[in-house]
């Protein structure tokens, strides 16, 4: 499923689109990083703030008490409250060009996403620091081409965080933690293990159930992929393209994607899902150890157990959060001196210090980890990044995502459409277009249906493999037309009744419903209460995810969410200008 952050011009990896996103998250594993010093005219002080000649060039006319100077700096999401900390603690030192205040200003985004706006010049900043050098390398790279030279110049890393398997702790003091190191080998064996966790003396909890992101929208759940085949080839660099074919990488990593529950757009939902749902609903996901942290502190009140970090004994991979300076004609001379005056605040031991309030490590080596970087917050201050994973090559990475597609969990999912009266026009046209590009997204293997509904409720198609009525149901859905009323509750209950058949062949699948609606409901025969009582418990992995969009001002937002929250799936709002990324955004689900 093709993300929107890919840029153009990325390689191909499947016949579906998804070239462009494994293009982009594939240089992350590219072993060369371009690093490119830069050395800063004057020593700052102590605080890191350098002085005001520190960062005055004599060649730039500046007058006095003129406007602050705005340096626009553009970061990945996760680091977003340790630089909202350190941006208003660099301008409240009083940081300036000449006589001109430094204005900073964030804007944070998934690093693919910010790298797209980049080179579409959409976004235009004067320091870029995603979340790992390869957005950099892969920035630099598609820049140089365009331009004869890098963009972004002077990387320094800002903090670290390793991924981890975040587990509730009685389940990995089960697996024998703290006791022993532990790591992929303990969660291959549980995970595989018809008995689950009664294998190890705990028939209460259940089958062994796991998460993790969608790995064509994010890098930490391709990372926590390829961990486990690292872990399952017994290696921890070398990796080949042997390797991926071997059966017993394909049977280990496969046995783990059995036990997912669900993927997801990203490990935020998923962690929301883990702490609020609990054991019963996941055994465990992959995580970066800052979110653990987060995590055992944003939900306390709700989580019976606290969470614990596994740093797998076969090794893992560490973020180091790169920033850098722009070298581009829209920084001027004077945003350049204000960029550099705030990297250097930014990497000085005060700000790496600070960094460790929002549970990243310091990248200095000489700054000891303090609190909540702790036992007490689930993670081992003792693990360090000497045993870490190495990067492949991009080809690898390629052969890696396909063998992670080969063995997933795979859908079977039904889309439900409004064609009411009230979607004419716009809004009917651009739904048709998100369903299409929705369905063209999903696996050959997986499964899907379309229902619509109007005055009535019909069944284009019944649910079959996506090779086999993917095009079919495509050019069904481009000749709808919109007329009559609402049964979006007897659309529903027709849909959850179409999955229960298909859930009576016994595969193991993951089962999910796509409804869009832009009203309410104004002629159905069965009631919301008929509907919701066909759910699931709301802490049960187990039944049909129900993902809604209210699709414009009138539709009934209430009833939609509500409807999603109980069957622990996602609510989205709607619009004729974002709705094909709507569509886009829950195939990550699948």
């Amino acid at each position: 499923m093709m993300p929107p952050n890919a840029p153009s011009g990325a390689m191909e990896v499947r016949v579906r689109s998804r070239g462009l996103v494994v293009a982009i998250v594939g240089v992350f594993f590219i072993l060369c990083a371009v690093v490119i010093a830069i050395a800063l005219k004057k020593a700052p002080k102590p605080d890191g703030v350098p002085s005001a000649a520190a960062v005055s060039a004599p060649s730039v006319p500046v007058g006095p008490g003129g406007p602050s100077i705005e340096v626009l700096v553009s970061s990945s999401d996760g680091k977003k409250t340790w630089l909202e900390a350190v941006a208003k603690a660099f301008m409240a030192s009083g940081a300036k060009v000449g006589e001109r205040p430094i204005k900073i200003k964030l804007l944070h985004m998934k690093s693919g996403e910010s790298l797209k706006a980049i080179l579409d010049g959409q976004e235009k900043p004067a320091i870029w620091s995603p979340a790992s050098q390869s957005w950099l390398d892969l920035l630099n790279t598609t820049w140089t081409t365009r331009h004869s030279k890098p963009l972004v110049v002077g990387a320094k890393r800002t903090v670290m965080s390793p991924l981890v398997i975040a587990i509730w702790e009685p389940m990995a003091q089960a697996l024998g933690w703290p006791g022993k190191p532990i790591g992929w080998e303990e969660i291959f064996k549980v995970a595989a293990d018809p008995k689950g966790w009664a294998s190890l003396g705990h028939p209460e909890w259940g089958s062994f159930r796991f998460g993790h992101a969608h790995p064509d929208y994010s890098t930490s759940a391709m990372m926590s992929v390829l961990s486990s085949i690292y872990a399952a080839s017994g290696k921890t660099a070398g990796l080949t393209s042997d390797d991926l074919k071997s059966a017993r990488v394909l049977d280990r990593v496969g046995s783990l994607e059995r036990a997912v529950v669900h993927y997801g757009e990203s490990s935020t939902w998923l962690t929301e899902k883990l702490c609020t749902k609990g054991p019963a609903y996941l055994s465990a996901v992959t995580l970066y150890e800052a979110n653990v942290v987060k995590a055992n502190d944003q939900y306390k009140a709700k989580m019976p157990f606290p969470l614990v970090a596994i740093y797998p004994k076969e090794g893992t991979f560490w973020e180091d959060h790169p920033t850098g300076l722009v070298d581009a004609d829209w920084v001027s001379a004077e945003q350049r001196q204000g960029a550099e005056a705030f990297l250097a605040f930014l990497t000085a031991p005060a700000q790496q210090k600070l960094a460790m309030t929002f549970a990243y490590r310091p990248t200095d080596p000489s700054i000891p980890l303090e609190a909540p970087i702790d036992r007490a917050h689930g993670v081992d201050p003792s693990q360090t990044a000497a045993k870490k994973l190495a990067y492949v090559s991009e080809e690898l990475f390629t052969h890696a995502n396909e063998l992670w597609h080969q063995v997933k969990k795979k859908a079977t999912v039904l889309l439900l459409l409004d064609t009411s009266g009230s979607m004419q026009g716009p809004k009917m046209t651009a739904a048709k277009k998100g369903a299409v590009k929705f369905l063209r997204s999903m696996h050959k293997d997986d499964e899907v249906g379309v229902i619509t509904f109007s005055t009535r409720v019909s069944l284009l198609r019944p649910i079959a493999p996506v090779r086999e009525v993917g095009e079919i149901l495509v050019k069904g859905l481009e000749g709808l037309f919109a007329e009559g009323q609402t049964s979006m509750i007897d659309a529903a209950l027709e849909a959850l009744d179409e999955i229960e058949r298909r859930k009576k062949a016994g595969h193991d699948r993951l089962y999910g419903i796509v409804l869009l609606s832009d009203g309410q409901d104004t002629s159905s025969k069965k009631t919301m209460s008929d509907l919701t009582s066909l759910l699931p418990a709301q802490e049960s992995p187990d039944g049909t995810r129900i993902f809604t969009v209210g699709y414009g001002e009138d539709a009934e937002g209430d009833v939609l969410r509500n409807l999603a929250v109980r069957s622990n799936a996602q609510f989205f709002e709607g619009k004729v200008e974002n709705i094909e990324k709507v569509y886009h955004q829950i195939s990550a689900y699948f």
